[in-house]
């Protein structure tokens, strides 16, 4: 999903940006002795250098290429708008309905397939990256993946007639943050965390 010339463009726009001002718009904080910035990514701590974009992270799973790109593009891209604590799902976003499909098939469809019938499991698991419950399917969280752009995650169970299902839905500030092709990638990002593909370490 990402490629080498993503990163490198990401970094090349973090480093031309006032790290005070991008930290202030995006929730976070900044060192401007030690010239860092920390945030959190789905309550990971996370640790930015500037102007080099170098990311450190306490998280328990991998921080992969593509969690390093949102970072550095949430930072670049945020407007400081707070969220407007209303869920909109992917298909709303600007230009989703042209990406819809492909992320159902990669985000959503995972995750029913996966918790569906466990949602026991699914309920231990959310509060690792700071869920907290919501009145949504036969359950749902909202998680704060970024300070600014929290998004929701719900799933019903199957029965007899019905296959168990899922959805993923964002905060409908979620544009002012991140493009709707950045919002694809991160909503395909959390549907593999929270299921263990990074090697998560649930203990």
């Amino acid at each position: 999903m990402c490629n080498i010339n993503a990163y490198a463009e990401a970094i090349k726009v973090f480093k031309e940006k006032d790290p005070a001002e991008m930290a202030g718009n995006a929730g976070a904080v900044y060192d401007k002795e030690n010239k860092k910035i920390f945030l959190k990514y789905l309550h990971a701590n996370i640790e930015v250098d500037f102007p080099s974009g170098e990311i450190i992270s306490d998280a328990k799973w991998e921080l992969v290429k593509n969690d390093k790109v949102l970072i550095l593009q949430y930072l670049t891209g945020t407007t400081g708008a707070m969220p407007r604590n209303t869920w909109i799902a992917f298909i709303q976003l600007p230009g989703g309905p042209h990406h819809h499909q492909p992320f159902v098939l990669e985000a959503i469809n995972p995750l029913a397939e996966e918790f569906g019938n466990k949602i026991e499991e699914f309920r231990k698991i959310a509060p690792l990256f700071g869920a907290t419950e919501i009145k949504m399917g036969d359950y749902g969280v909202s998680i704060p993946v970024f300070a600014k752009l929290p998004m929701a995650v719900c799933l019903r169970q199957g029965d007899d007639e019905f296959p168990p299902s899922a959805n993923i839905l964002f905060d409908a500030g979620a544009p002012l943050h991140l493009t709707t092709a950045a919002l694809w990638v991160l909503g395909v990002e959390l549907s593999r965390k929270l299921r263990g593909v990074n090697g998560q370490q649930y203990s």
